[in-house]
């Protein structure tokens, strides 16, 4: 489906660089062919573009004689996207315009959405009157949907017609995971990346050709695709803030908010529902401790940044990675920031003395995909982890004196499901409670996305719960019922079990949902633990 275009569509196509030229590793970089590049941050809520800035940052590394600026378009009023893309273009004649595209789907735990809400009410509430009007603001919704989505479409085609001599690139996370769907609504000759793409961008840059990255564009009505040939060598890429602040206007905007911190990429976990090994890949990269601390104390010493996300796939992703860590939080500790610092975590893999180093580098709030409470579960869905070492972890942290609160996420009715394994996950539930007080437990539930490219999509096709051919793009109430997984008997209990829940506070909606389940399932068939707490606050999930 290609949606209209009231900026107009391009009469021919864009110009392409020559994508067959062979590429030679072993020859110094070449002179850059494309010298001003702009960085387009497609709307998105107030994140800071934490990839450009790692893509900045590179890019100056290795020809600092390329100008550079980074427009945001998060800062800029709804009405005034293509006006600003536009006098950007105008003003700084660039020969790459690279955009950035990190959200796509609607349905996701974004506070003050209530897609969601209003799909669980339309299937599932029991006044036919609600449904009603669950179904009409349903409507608005999808139509904010298709109209974001195409809106983002349109600055893309609309850039490269203002700029019809500059080449043009598109990436981010949702054009990672939506590629095929969405170069096909592009003109041909823009290059979309998928996953990491500094590799790709140098090479673009440099006229070179870039088939040995994974890129995928249109060419003579045919889709082309790369194939990646090795990984980017993050290990030591120093960050010059002072560059970006340099050639990003807007930077001011994100100061004194949450940054977000790469510190490797890759995850050797084989989640699968998770797009993180898709996207980046089963081998891990590190970044150096040193690197990673000079750069949270550029942004602590120039934009008074407190609070960091380490924005990697798991901040401890296997034993292999607890020196890394280990070294990493050392650094953090000794470097003299006062700061706090969070990201997802597996605390299967927290021992007594790594517990005692997260606590005194400044952890702060820590979110756990326990993903459920059945063991049984957890091993069909592949997670990698025993439930056991999960909560021995939570008490190494206890015992380390960590004060901070924790954030479980769970994934309820995966497929395997029953009412005895959702009893076992309020029974995980209430011994986190045990281990750190119910007034630090926060629950989060969410349901499995059926997501491209996944071993879960792959499995809901073989078994004919999904058509082969199905768009993940495309919402309507029947596909928007599939991609939410929650079928079945227990998907109503659990959905009617989160509508009563709906109206309390944000963060305390989980455990109203915890508590609403353990009400409607009644006691369990197998010996309870005499020591867990009753399920008794009200509480929110984070829904997706």
């Amino acid at each position: 489906m290609v949606p209209s275009d009231t900026t107009g569509t391009l009469s021919g196509a864009l110009p392409v660089l020559d994508l067959n030229v062979q590429d030679d590793h072993h020859a110094p970089l070449p002179p850059a062919v494309l010298k001003r590049v702009l960085f387009i941050w497609l709307p998105v809520s107030p994140i800071f573009p934490v990839g450009i800035g790692y893509l900045v940052n590179w890019l100056h590394r290795m020809h600092p004689e390329v100008e550079m600026e980074v427009l945001d378009m998060t800062q800029i009023a709804e009405n005034s996207y293509q006006e600003a893309l536009f006098a950007a273009i105008d003003r700084f004649k660039p020969d790459l315009l690279a955009y950035s595209w990190r959200d796509v789907q609607i349905f996701a735990p974004h506070e003050g959405d209530n897609s969601l809400r209003r799909a669980f009410e339309f299937y599932y509430a029991p006044k036919i009157s609600t449904r009603v009007r669950a179904a009409i603001d349903g409507i608005r919704m999808v139509w904010k949907y298709r109209t974001e989505f195409h809106r983002k479409l349109r600055l893309i085609r609309s850039g490269a017609k203002r700029a019809p001599n500059a080449t043009v690139m598109v990436g981010g996370g949702a054009f990672s995971v939506f590629a095929e769907q969405i170069i096909p609504l592009l003109p041909e000759g823009v290059i979309g990346v998928v996953g990491e793409g500094e590799d790709a961008l140098i090479k673009v840059v440099e006229g070179r050709s870039c088939d040995d990255d994974r890129v995928i564009y249109r060419k003579a009505g045919k889709t082309i695709r790369g194939k990646k040939e090795g990984s980017v060598q993050i290990r030591r890429a120093p960050y010059d803030l002072a560059y970006v602040e340099k050639v990003f206007p807007g930077h001011a905007f994100y100061h004194r908010r949450m940054i977000g911190i790469q510190t490797k990429r890759g995850c050797p976990y084989g989640c699968s529902f998770c797009l993180y090994t898709y996207i980046e890949g089963k081998r891990v990269f590190y970044r150096d401790p040193e690197d990673v601390v000079s750069e949270m104390r550029q942004y602590y010493e120039k934009w008074g940044i407190r609070n960091f996300w380490f924005a990697d796939a798991q901040f401890i992703p296997g034993v292999k990675a607890i020196p890394e860590a280990r070294a990493l939080l050392e650094a953090i500790r000794d470097s003299g920031m006062k700061i706090t610092w969070s990201g997802y975590i597996r605390t299967s893999l927290i021992s007594p003395d790594l517990a005692t180093l997260m606590v005194e580098s400044g952890m702060g709030d820590l979110e756990v995909s326990i993903t459920s409470g059945s063991q049984e579960i957890l091993d069909s869905l592949r997670m990698g982890f025993k439930l056991s070492t999960l909560i021995e972890g939570c008490r190494n942290l206890q015992d380390a004196g960590y004060k901070g609160n924790i954030i479980l996420n769970y994934s309820l009715n995966a497929p395997g499901e029953t009412e005895e394994t959702l009893r076992e996950a309020i029974e995980s539930y209430r011994t986190t409670c045990q281990i750190f007080g119910e007034d630090r437990v926060y629950p989060m539930v969410f349901f499995l996305a059926v997501q491209p490219h996944t071993a879960f999509e792959k499995k809901l096709i073989r078994e004919g719960y999904l058509s082969s051919d199905y768009d993940p793009i495309d919402l309507n109430p029947m596909t928007i019922r599939k991609l939410l997984y929650n079928p079945g008997k227990l998907g109503a209990l659990i959905a009617r079990a989160c509508l009563a829940a709906w109206d309390e506070e944000p963060m305390k909606i989980g455990r109203a949902v915890m508590r609403e389940l353990d009400a409607r399932l009644g006691p369990s068939s197998r010996p309870q633990s005499p020591s867990s707490p009753p399920v008794h606050s009200v509480g929110v999930p984070s829904l997706s």
